[in-house]
């Protein structure tokens, strides 16, 4: 390997690895378990309650047999930009877990858990995923923080949205 070829494969790695974020988010719902399954599978209700999601779509009815089946969602944080994500379903245990590999303007693996506790139902998500668009990707050397920040605001407005929406007892 000649010093030209190793450093373009260093530069790359370094590269790789600022296109790459690790979220790990957890709600605290005030809700039995079964309504808060429900809500999260119901894909085409999320806009309802998700400030930011401006769409949420699914070409397969979600429920029942879920693994294999896929949907589509488009965001829109504080930053000018939105973000195109398709996930296909990998594995799903009832009203436990469900795990997606994420495609479109990034990619990589979702994971949901959710579990009842004494404060009411926890969800617990894990996003490991890198960017996909070349603008992203150049940016987020310099900008992953923000990035990183938007991605938080979003996450909190769904807990709050979702909160609501469940205390409304909306049909989800």
């Amino acid at each position: 390997m000649n010093l030209l070829t190793w450093g373009r494969d260093t530069v790359r790695l370094w590269l790789d690895r600022r296109r790459f974020y690790a979220f790990e988010e957890e709600w605290c719902i005030d809700a039995p378990l079964a309504a808060v399954w429900k809500g999260m599978v119901h894909v085409e209700g999320w806009p309802d309650w998700w400030e930011g999601l401006l769409l949420a779509d699914s070409q397969d009815t979600l429920p029942a047999g879920m693994a294999g089946k896929c949907y589509r969602t488009c965001w829109k944080g504080a930053l000018p930009y939105r973000l195109n994500v398709d996930a296909r379903i990998r594995d799903v245990c009832q009203e436990t877990f469900i795990l997606a590999d994420i495609d479109g303007d990034i990619e990589g693996v979702c994971a949901c858990r959710i579990e009842e506790s004494s404060w009411g139902t926890r969800i617990f998500f894990s996003l490991h995923v890198r960017t996909n668009r070349f603008w992203m990707s150049v940016f987020s050397l310099f900008f992953k923080g923000y990035l990183s920040e938007n991605h938080q605001r979003i996450m909190a407005r769904g807990t709050r949205g979702f909160m609501r929406c469940l205390a409304k007892g909306a049909a989800i």
